[in-house]
């Protein structure tokens, strides 16, 4: 788990759960969305991500499409964001969040109400992106942990793709090349495509056996993670050992926060000691530049 612009990366389906079954959502949710990015895609994920944000491509990327829906729609959601979707989800499988939860997105007309919005990151019309099992896994764990959340049962009444509305907003039950706002999710989405037919033969049935095999889960609100903040009023380096003069690998903001491992720990060239951090980070175990928080 990461923490970075005010938006959390988590690194598996367990860190999610925790921090869903804590979430205290005050409006009603009995929907939600289904869609794909389009652009970016999997090329963009490998080349200008991975250019651009490097080991930190998933809170990167959420950063720049928060800024993008400032300037196209400039609609917050009072936790100073402005992204449209409430959840993204990575070829990696990892996970982002995005505008809170209570607030309605801006996903699909007509249909934002009492919904939550979750985009997949790709491409997955045919012939174009073909869905990573890692990023299957999750897609199928997010909308089952949504539905056990807010108590909804996976059906046509509850998740609808994009591609089942028109562009005014108008509900046409189906996906219609002529007739619907998009295709989105993809006529290839999870290699049985957006319609219908797809949905209730085919997706609906996944989140099912999902709840189904996870409804004996122990995961609740008292599990708690520890985390390394960053206290400090400036840019913090993360190294790759605990090792004053190792390799410097990423920065820590101010305010922001990396999942705790261990620590403090001794480390090479100097007093201070470190804290091991996921992903074989190490930070400064300094208490004027950080401390541990339970999330």
């Amino acid at each position: 788990m990461k923490k970075e612009f005010g938006f959390i990366r988590f690194d598996n389906i367990d860190e999610f759960e925790i921090w869903l079954n804590k979430e205290k959502v005050t409006r009603k949710i009995n929907r939600l969305q289904v869609h794909h990015m389009d652009l970016p895609n999997y090329n963009t994920w490998k080349t200008t991500d991975k250019r651009i944000y490097g080991e930190n491509r998933e809170l990167g990327r959420t950063k720049s499409l928060d800024d993008y829906c400032k300037n196209k729609w400039n609609y917050p959601d009072g936790k100073n964001h402005y992204i449209a979707q409430h959840f993204n989800i990575f070829p990696n499988g990892k996970i982002t969040t995005g505008r809170s939860l209570n607030s309605k997105p801006i996903g699909i007309t007509g249909w934002n109400d009492n919904a939550i919005c979750v985009e997949i990151y790709g491409d997955f019309d045919n012939k174009k992106d073909n869905m990573t099992d890692k990023q299957r896994k999750s897609v199928i764990a997010v909308y089952g942990l949504l539905c056990r959340k807010f108590k909804l049962t996976p059906n046509v009444n509850t998740i609808r793709p994009h591609c089942w509305f028109s562009a005014s907003g108008t509900y046409l039950g189906d996906y219609f090349p002529n007739k619907s706002a998009k295709s989105c999710p993809g006529t290839n989405f999870m290699n049985f495509g957006n319609t219908s037919s797809a949905f209730i033969n085919k997706f609906y049935p996944l989140i099912k056996e999902y709840l189904s095999k996870n409804k004996n889960r122990t995961l609740s609100s008292s599990k708690n993670i520890k985390m390394v903040k960053n206290i400090s009023n400036e840019d913090l380096n993360l190294r790759s050992s605990p090792d004053w003069n190792g390799k410097i690998v990423d920065i820590l903001k101010p305010g922001d926060s990396l999942t705790y491992v261990s620590g403090p720990l001794s480390a090479k060239g100097g007093s201070t000691k470190m804290y091991k951090c996921k992903n074989n980070i190490y930070i400064t175990a300094s208490s004027k530049y950080t401390n541990i928080i339970t999330f």
